[in-house]
């Protein structure tokens, strides 16, 4: 049983990384042709994600991005064996090649936008029920949902590409990933920046830069 955590050219993966892998296991590479996978060889493996897990597959993958382009792995990618996970790349090699070239140079950035939590201001004389309180939520997250949007625009004029994903819950009105040139990362922070500093009803938080998970697609999966 083999795990898998990166996809990257053959220069980026030899010698593969010092660091150990998931139970400790030493880390190797498979090649075909213009790629190259690092994995990890197991008796038994069930990966559970775990933070030290987590961390185990993210260092992994960062080591090999120090180097070159990379398209992670999700995590919990297991194949019978070495073979299997050459043939997997022969059998896409074209399509890989491309995705990996589009990610080549670039990070992921990641944005969530989230509602401050606060009680509603009802306008002087409200009724001070609790129809006018909900009310009052409603719109509160509408404005929050505007300014998700005017935030998101310009930033996405910024970025090579980006993924808007449903927040996994409230507060948090935007979940967004984008892919961003490495050398441009300073100055999309400072868009982040200029822009949050007009956003009174939400908190901004911007994190990366990360290997381009969001952006590998099917290729790294």
């Amino acid at each position: 049983m083999i795990y898998a955590y990166v996809l990257c050219d053959p220069a980026s993966a030899a010698p593969p990384p010092r660091r150990r892998g998931l139970g400790d296991a030493r880390l190797r590479v498979v090649r075909s042709g213009a790629l190259a996978a690092v994995y990890s060889r197991h008796r038994t493996l069930r990966p559970e994600p775990t933070r030290e897990a987590l961390l185990v597959h993210e260092r992994v993958v960062e080591a090999v991005m120090a180097r070159g382009a990379v398209l992670p792995f999700r995590f919990d990618t297991e194949l019978e064996s070495e073979r299997d996970l050459a043939a997997r790349l022969a059998e896409r090699h074209d399509e890989l090649v491309r995705a990996l070239n589009r990610v080549r140079g670039r990070v992921e950035l990641g944005l969530r936008v989230i509602a401050e939590r606060r009680a509603p201001v009802l306008p002087d004389g409200a009724e001070r029920s609790g129809r006018a309180y909900v009310l009052g939520l409603v719109d509160a997250h509408r404005r929050a949902d505007r300014a998700a949007h005017e935030l998101h625009e310009p930033l996405d004029a910024l970025a090579v590409a980006s993924t808007v994903r449903a927040p996994a819950r409230p507060p948090a009105v935007l979940a967004a990933s984008y892919l961003v040139d490495a050398g441009r990362v300073a100055a999309f922070r400072s868009r982040v920046d200029e822009l949050a500093a007009g956003c009174d009803d939400v908190d901004v938080v911007l994190t990366g830069p990360w290997p381009p998970y969001n952006f590998a697609g099917q290729a790294g999966t």
